[in-house]
């Protein structure tokens, strides 16, 4: 690939897929990239991990665009890999698996004609009640457009599970970022007019590379090395020190102990704004950033499960709010590729807990942690514990974003602190504390190349496409 004119120098902290990404496309301007990685592989959130011929997401992450730009970036760099895997979720509600997103008013069907009959009632109550509160918290939000009743039901306690904070501490703006219908008003106008355009958490199939969704980031890695990026794992962020208008001194441990630095033009942060503001001296104000402003991430222990039957559902994802079990998602490799098992009379279930470090379930040992969710699993009637044949615990920190009540603030002061620095930009889900699928992972990326080269018409287009499809840039 021909690349164009020099175009600085970049330092890439973190080997995700958004870090990658903004490598390959730096590399396509005629950068000098490198890129940093605090673990002995890339691809952070988005790896596929191999255990005894079984793959393994770390999560299930689809790719579903409505943007066609990244949609063919994402053909072109994956290539004949990509499979189109129809979607079917359920949630598991009063012992019964609904359908997910839970479509209203059908999921009623599952309670007594009382309760589902209380559930409405509540919803108007909350038409005159709620109408004129403030949206400040997740639960304000999501009563006012349903009632109390329907919250209590179907909202509050898989978010509380995934959170692990309460919904009136949750902000309002995680609902309007995830709630593909905004009110039940509005539901039952689709029943009566079908809406032009789906929302966006609501779709019939996804992308997904037939090996994992790793692929995604290995293609990139090969790429940055071929196109002469330089990629460093197991090296650790030591200091970032501004060095006047327009360049960095970044200082890291490698995995010999020993000390490197590289000045560098730009720094593109995709790691936890804590631990950037961290690695900044402190004589440029960093501590009372990182004091003053912090911002809660949510860690997440995936159950990775060896199993000797064929299949075990058919979903694509499963999610389970009961507080009584220990996770709150699930979703089977095989059902996206067939792949993903050594042979097809085995399947595999990656199993999510949401946690936090310092959590009891955190402080578990692997085999405790296994030995319950496989408990847990077989007392549902997925499966019998010997189906289970092995079983791998990961820990995942930072995984999400936590959008507390009054984030926002402490959101803008930390943004405002490090614009200071123009040639240092936040990048991703992780860097910019902005929960985001991986398409709108990659639709950040062309945003961050468009301010850097706004003359280049690649990336004007797919930004157009992205303010179209809805993605705010």
């Amino acid at each position: 690939m021909e690349k164009k004119k020099a175009a600085g120098s970049f330092m890439i902290l973190g080997g995700g897929i958004a870090g990658l990404a903004a490598a390959y496309e730096l590399l396509k301007e005629g950068a000098n990239v490198t890129v940093l990685e605090s673990s002995s592989e890339v691809g952070g959130l988005a790896r596929t991990l191999e255990k005894d011929g079984f793959r393994f997401d770390i999560g299930g992450h689809r790719f579903h665009s409505n943007n066609v730009s990244v949609v063919s970036w994402l053909q072109e760099l994956v290539g004949e890999q990509l499979l189109s895997v129809p979607r079917q979720s359920h949630i598991f509600i009063n012992n019964r698996f609904v359908k997910y997103p839970i479509q209203l008013p059908g999921a009623l069907s599952i309670f007594s004609p009382f309760r589902a009959a209380s559930m409405l009632i509540s919803y108007l109550v909350s038409r005159i009640t709620e109408r004129n509160r403030p949206d400040v918290s997740f639960q304000d939000w999501v009563v006012k457009r349903y009632g109390y009743g329907l919250y209590k039901i179907f909202f509050e306690p898989y978010t509380e599970k995934v959170w692990g904070i309460p919904c009136n501490h949750l902000s309002a703006a995680w609902a309007e970022k995830r709630i593909g219908i905004p009110s039940m008003w509005r539901v039952i106008k689709s029943l009566i007019v079908k809406p032009k355009n789906a929302p966006a958490t609501s779709i019939s199939q996804f992308y997904y590379p037939e090996n994992g969704f790793g692929t995604i980031c290995e293609e990139l890695k090969k790429s940055i090395l071929e196109m002469g990026g330089v990629l460093h794992t197991s090296i650790s962020l030591t200091s970032l020190t501004p060095l006047g208008f327009a360049k960095f001194r970044v200082a890291a441990q490698m995995p010999d102990n020993s000390q490197k630095t590289f000045d560098v033009n730009h720094v593109v942060s995709t790691i936890p704004l804590n631990s950037l503001l961290a690695s900044i001296p402190q004589d440029f104000g960093s501590s009372d950033a990182l004091n003053d402003y912090q911002l809660d991430y949510r860690d997440l222990i995936c159950v990775f499960l060896a199993i000797d039957k064929p299949q075990v559902t058919t979903d694509s994802w499963t999610y389970f709010p009961l507080k009584s079990l220990t996770f709150g998602r699930t979703h089977e490799p095989k059902n996206w590729s067939s792949k993903m098992v050594p042979s097809q009379d085995k399947t595999s279930l990656v199993v999510e807990v949401f946690s936090s470090r310092g959590d009891r379930i955190w402080q578990l040992s692997d085999e405790e942690i296994a030995t319950r969710v496989i408990e847990e699993i077989s007392a549902i009637g997925w499966l019998s514990e010997t189906e289970v044949s092995k079983s791998w615990v990961l820990r995942v920190p930072y995984a999400y974003p936590i959008y507390r009540v009054g984030y926002e603030r402490k959101l803008a002061k930390v943004k405002n602190y490090l614009s200071q620095w123009p040639n240092l930009h936040l990048l991703g889900r992780t860097g910019s504390f902005e929960y985001m699928n991986s398409d709108g992972v990659i639709e950040d990326v062309f945003a961050l190349l468009q301010r850097l080269f706004p003359e280049d018409e690649e990336f004007s287009s797919v930004n157009a496409l992205a303010v179209q499809s809805g993605r705010w840039l």
